[in-house]
């Protein structure tokens, strides 16, 4: 058996060479026939044998092949006493436990990866076009043919068992091939001798046949001329015998047709005279129900007449009671509203006296109350102002700050005195912090906390010499939080401020920020950038961490700004709607061909044209510095 497979192989392979294939010899058909086969020489351990069906998974997206796979597998039905399932697979994610798995290369997916998947399940992985023993079972084209390699000791691992004249008959290296060849050339050798001498004994015996064959033909014609005499003749006798036989038959058969019509003819005159009577009785029946009917409906027209005018009467009756109560109805409700309306009447105006007289003793205890008031206001007011010149006098001197940098402030408190402030000192030479604080409310209480911010301010930064912006805010929030007696997150007192410090060396051109709630702007050749505050006011939070202290080179003619959301959150304009941010931003990348004081003073026009009539919301503080 093995030396006959052996030389079958051989011959398939030198006839490969001989003639080579054209086009892949890998078509959807082969894989099919080859997939399905292969499932009869496979032995599986017994725990996939329980299942109820032979699956058969197809990894990929083609289609195509997976309907010719399942057309070719419905002509089989079974495969090891089990009904064939074919399942399709989009990813190896998907994957499923079953019998055979078929992966094709071009796919694209990696069988270490599939073989990964399925390692455990006691499937047989059959792939294509991937690279020798890289799977357990590979489908390659071998010297044109179609062939396919396996890796006996993915197998064994898998615990898949498989006959021996399956692994006979397949590849296990290149080397092997080419020893196999080498093996079978001898035989094909030997074969080719004995074919020859063949035919030289099949050539003589072809003489003596065509030699036999002529002398039977030359008998068969002489047979062939004496029985078509014969057949000849027998014909005509048959002819004349037939031809009598049919006449003496047909005569037979015309006495009996003419008997049995007859008898056919006397039946149907007798079914016709009884037919021609009943319809005669039906006739006479049908007109006389007809009279009746027409009676009959003579009657039910007079009958409906006189219903519908009997009921022409009822409903007549029924509107004219309905309108008669209706209109009762209505007479005694109106009679009945009246008289209410009377003593409620009477009842207002008793009311109505007794009010005037209330609002007489009201209105003037109202007028000594606004007197009173008119008074307290002058008085609170007259403190406020003196409140103010306080503030005023805490706010720094921009003298320094004006001669050396070109800035403008714009400081536009909500009611006379602020919850914003700004704070300005020189440090060093050509080194200025600057500062811009918005503190929690406005009015009187955020002037409370905006003066003691200032005063903190000048403790850390003038008295302690701490001048880096994050330790400013970070000690500022310490002090806060301890004058505050902010000790717990869950205190009642959540007061603070967000605030924007920047420390500005004129001479270097070199800025360090650290923000609370309130960014930095940087305008650097017409392109706005923005480095963001730390989420954490100056006061006790849920986050504590150390602000952080931001470092920026500039460039002569940069401009950066920083500020309160005064200005941003204003309402006013043709919908009463906020300014917004990106607006701001829109405005300052506008006015940059303007001097720094021009801004301050463009802005302030611009922001009470834009509320106009609308009450300001909040205090405004912008600090902008060209460099």
């Amino acid at each position: 058996m093995k030396s006959r497979l052996f030389v079958l192989l051989a011959g398939l392979f030198v006839f490969q060479l001989a003639f080579p294939q054209e086009e892949p010899v890998w078509d959807n058909s082969t894989r099919a026939l080859y997939i399905l086969d292969i499932a009869k020489y496979v032995e599986y351990d017994d725990n996939i044998q329980l299942h109820s069906d032979f699956k058969i998974g197809v990894l990929g997206t083609d289609g195509e092949f997976v309907m010719d796979l399942y057309e070719m597998a419905k002509n089989r039905e079974f495969i090891q006493d089990k009904p064939i399932k074919i399942v399709q697979f989009p990813e190896p994610d998907n994957i499923e436990k079953c019998h055979i798995l078929y992966v094709n290369k071009e796919q694209g997916f990696n069988m270490k990866s599939v073989l990964n998947r399925t390692g455990g399940n006691n499937t047989l992985v059959i792939g294509e076009g991937y690279e020798f023993n890289e799977g357990m079972l590979n489908f390659v084209v071998f010297e044109g043919m179609p062939r396919y390699e396996v890796n006996e000791e993915r197998l064994n691992e898998e615990n898949i068992q498989v006959s021996e004249a399956f692994l006979f008959t397949s590849i296990k290296s290149r080397e092997d091939w080419e020893e196999l060849f080498i093996v079978t050339e001898v035989a094909l050798v030997e074969e080719k001798e004995i074919t020859e001498e063949q035919r030289v004994v099949i050539d003589s015996q072809k003489v003596e046949i065509a030699e036999q064959e002529q002398m039977i033909r030359d008998q068969k014609e002489l047979l062939k001329s004496l029985n078509n005499e014969i057949v000849e003749k027998q014909k005509t006798i048959e002819q004349k015998t037939v031809v009598l036989n049919r006449q003496v038959s047909e005569i037979g058969q015309q006495r009996k047709t003419i008997t049995t019509q007859q008898k056919e003819v006397k039946q149907q005159k007798a079914f016709l005279d009884e037919q021609q009577n009943e319809i005669t009785r039906k006739e006479s029946h049908i007109n006389q129900q007809e009279a009746k009917i027409s009676e009959q409906e003579t009657v039910l027209i007079a009958q409906l007449r006189a219903i519908e005018k009997q009921k022409m009467l009822i409903w007549f009756f029924v509107i004219a009671l309905i309108l008669v109560t209706g209109l009762g109805y209505f007479i005694y409700r109106g009679y009945k509203i009246k008289k209410e309306a009377n003593i409620k009447l009477e009842k207002k105006n008793r009311l109505i006296t007794a009010q005037k007289d209330e609002i007489q003793l009201q209105k003037e205890v109202a007028e000594s109350q606004r007197d009173q008031i008119a008074y307290q206001k002058k008085h609170i007011t007259d403190s406020i102002e003196y409140a103010l010149r306080i503030q005023s006098a805490l706010l720094p001197s921009l003298e320094l700050f004006t001669e050396k940098i070109d800035h403008f402030v714009l400081y536009k408190p909500r009611d006379i005195v602020s919850g914003d402030f700004y704070w300005v000192a020189e440090v060093e030479d050509n080194k200025h912090i600057i500062i811009a604080a918005d503190c929690t409310g406005h009015g009187v209480p955020g002037a409370f906390m905006s003066m003691l911010g200032v005063s903190f301010l000048n403790e850390i930064i003038l008295n302690k010499g701490i001048t880096q912006p994050d330790l400013i805010l970070n000690a500022l929030r310490e002090d806060v939080m301890r004058s505050l007696k902010q000790m717990e997150e869950s205190s009642d007192v959540k007061d603070g401020m967000d605030m924007c410090v920047c420390l500005y060396d004129s001479e270097k051109q070199s800025l360090q920020y650290a923000g609370a709630n309130n960014p930095l702007w940087i305008i650097s050749k017409g392109e706005l950038s923005e480095i963001k505050a730390d989420k954490m006011p100056v006061s006790i939070h849920e986050a504590m961490r150390p602000y952080i202290n931001h470092w920026v080179d500039l460039k002569k003619g940069d401009t950066f700004y920083i500020f309160s959301d005064g200005f941003a959150d204003q309402f006013g304009g043709p919908n009463q709607k906020k300014f917004l941010s990106k607006n701001f931003k829109r405005v300052l990348g506008e006015l940059q061909k303007k001097s720094m004081l021009d801004q301050g003073a463009e802005l302030d026009v611009m922001f009470e044209e834009w509320r106009k009539d609308v009450e300001q919301i909040d205090d405004v503080t912008i600090i902008g510095v060209r460099v």
